[in-house]
């Protein structure tokens, strides 16, 4: 007989998780694995998939063995991922057919740029325009669609078909609609994405629910087969784990980007806002849906690590020397490296310090950087339909106590922090628990995630109100010089 525990497997950018998790929403173990990347042109970035599923399986195992627990104690896995990485394979063989382009791969820049000119919004992080790459470029993708034993997918599928059994081809609503190719209010691949792209419906995954049983996986992976009964994506996880069950309801993790979620109901939201998508949020296993608009802050947590980097410092001293500075000193930072998400959708913008002056140390500029990530979080919050309830946050940087404040400060808003700083594998176990009825509902899934830091905001209406237009003041004088360089 089958025990309580879950495992939930947390696929990453930069490195694999696994959380050994118990009836009651607490965590027994936690095992990582860092993950290698290849950038071997300019605007590039590749990953090994054989490497991505054996740092997986060693992660499974020892968060497993750290728990002291066998394959006979897990009810089941929930497996997360990061979304929108292309993968390519064998449908015989299983074997890779090319590197894995990521997520953030821009080599599709100059097609992306055709599509915009069109007016379809269309961006380099979707999973379409990179299957089109391979599809129109690369030999072994083209006579594996030739002779139909192509399979295209986002890691979620491809994690599934090496560590199930039967190898099946399968994703779920939340993944298949970050790869511009799916009708999320259908629920089905978009015919007329497909031949926009070139893509063969044949290649693609068959759709399952988010919270649902797809398998087991193989003897050999744990010693016993052991159910897998959930597939989400990263920020789709996050949200179920921070209890974000009702429409307004939002959270944002702050990651190397920061992404924003707000549920919008049982149906895809109708709203336009550049740079923000409709997603699916999860499809539950009795069928009940939930939808989403998420915008991104492009450049979070990787603004900091640069930072740090040029410091000499890691991100955990960063802030604490932001914190212990009193005031940026005038000192304003636009987090904009890799350009501005929403609601911008600006490729072009570059990253920028202004009112700099000799009296400018490093704790004015660590200030400044994070009140400039906090500023750009705002300005995605205003442009989203947010309910009036708190803001949920999660992620590396929520641990950035004085971050948060400037959140709070800037939104308006009460900020609440998630206990368990990984919800996205939290999110995954209790997606699978569900399933496998660990786990009544989800509700009572939420009702695990209480959170640990409650930050409420300190400026009047009238001083926050100031701080924005003296922000947006700055940021399009930023825009107009990055237009003419």
């Amino acid at each position: 007989m089958s025990g309580e525990s879950l495992l939930a497997l947390d696929l990453g950018t930069t490195s694999a998780r696994c959380l050994a998790v118990d009836a009651g929403g607490r965590i027994q173990a936690r095992a990582q694995r860092p993950l290698s990347a290849r950038y071997p042109q300019p605007g590039w970035s590749e990953f090994d998939p054989e490497e991505v599923l054996a740092r997986c399986e060693e992660v499974l195992r020892e968060a497993l063995a750290a728990a002291r627990l066998t394959a006979r104690d897990l009810a089941g896995i929930g497996i997360v991922t990061q979304r929108a990485s292309a993968l390519a394979w064998d449908a015989r063989t299983l074997r890779p057919l090319a590197l894995a382009q990521s997520w953030q791969d821009q080599r599709t820049g100059e097609r992306v740029a055709e599509f915009r000119k069109l007016g379809i919004p269309l961006t380099t992080l979707a999973s379409a325009p990179k299957f089109e790459w391979w599809l129109s470029r690369d030999d072994a993708v083209r006579a594996a669609a030739r002779e139909r034993r192509l399979r295209l997918g986002t890691p979620d599928s491809w994690l599934a078909a090496r560590l199930a059994s039967g190898a099946p081809h399968v994703t779920d609503p939340g993944n298949a609609s970050c790869t511009a190719l799916f009708d999320s209010g259908k629920g089905e691949w978009a015919q007329g994405l497909l031949d926009l792209f070139g893509v063969p419906r044949e290649s693609l995954a068959a759709l399952c629910p988010t919270s649902g049983p797809i398998g087991e996986t193989r003897a050999d992976l744990l010693g016993a087969p052991v159910p897998i009964a959930a597939l989400a994506g990263d920020q789709q996880a996050s949200a179920f784990a921070q209890g974000v069950h009702a429409p307004g309801d939002a959270k944002l993790t702050l990651g190397s980007s920061a992404m924003l979620d707000v549920h919008t109901g049982a149906a895809p939201a109708s709203q336009s806002v550049p740079g923000a998508y409709p997603l699916a949020l999860w499809t539950l296993a009795d069928g009940d849906r939930a939808f989403c608009l998420e915008g991104t802050v492009v450049t979070a947590g990787s603004a900091v690590e640069w930072l740090a980097g040029l410091l000499g410092r890691d991100a955990v001293e960063l802030s604490r020397l932001a914190a212990a500075t009193a005031s940026s000193a005038g000192v304003r930072f636009l987090p904009a490296l890799a350009g501005l998400g929403t609601p911008f959708l600006d490729d072009t913008a570059r990253g920028a310090f202004l009112g700099l002056s000799r009296g400018a140390g490093p704790g004015e500029l660590a200030r400044a950087l994070f009140e400039g990530v906090a500023q750009r979080c705002a300005d995605v919050c205003e442009a989203l339909p947010l309910g009036g309830g708190p803001l949920r946050v999660d992620g590396g940087l929520a641990q950035s106590e004085v971050l948060l404040g400037a959140l709070a400060d800037l939104t308006g808003r009460e900020i609440l922090r998630a206990a368990e700083v990984e919800a996205t594998a939290l999110g995954a176990a209790l997606l699978a628990g569900l399933a496998l009825g660990v786990f009544a509902s989800a509700r009572d899934c939420s009702a695990l995630a209480a959170p640990s830091l409650r930050v409420a905001p300190r400026l009047g209406e009238s001083e926050r109100a100031a701080a924005r237009a003296s922000w947006q003041r700055a940021l399009a004088a930023v825009r107009e010089l990055s237009s003419r360089a």
